[in-house]
């Protein structure tokens, strides 16, 4: 089954009812879960790892082959968005931007990426608006998003 905004959405309510427990925007840990397909369609999670730095639980996935053999897996990490000066783009390289965490606009961000070899879609929720959410199917790009390619690949 290839992972979809569907599939993503399904995955980001259940980490979403996990994280209710401990702080939903606070952690201050990246998580891996697997992903399990039923034949009905739906998702469940199950939680693999975690680490405080989303590259290098990445990357410990990759190394130790953690994640062969499973139906997907989602990525959860948490952190600051901020608006980007006008006129400039998350591909322009502005040593003089101010970082998120310190922008005055900064808003607190949940991030879910799922992804397996057939597909990639990730839900974003804002912690100042926590009912409505942001999805995309596959078309990130970054750092992360070739992070995320190279764990399903």
């Amino acid at each position: 089954m290839k992972v979809d905004v569907t599939i993503a959405t399904q995955v980001e309510e259940q980490v979403s009812e996990i994280l209710k427990l401990r702080g939903s925007f606070d952690t201050k840990r990246a998580e891996l879960y697997a992903l399990t397909f039923d034949t009905n369609g739906g998702v469940s999670v199950e939680l693999i790892t975690s680490n405080g730095d989303v590259y290098e639980l990445i990357d410990s996935a990759i190394e130790n082959k953690s994640t062969e053999g499973l139906d997907g897996v989602a990525v959860l990490t948490c952190g600051w968005a901020a608006p980007l000066p006008k006129g400039e783009t998350a591909d322009d390289d502005d040593d003089d931007r101010v970082p998120p965490s310190q922008h005055p606009e900064r808003r607190r961000v949940r991030l879910v990426i799922c992804a397996n070899r057939e597909g990639v879609a990730s839900v974003l929720r804002f912690q100042d608006t926590p009912n409505e959410i942001t999805t995309d199917e596959g078309s990130a790009k970054g750092s992360l998003a070739d992070a995320i390619l190279a764990l399903v690949s």
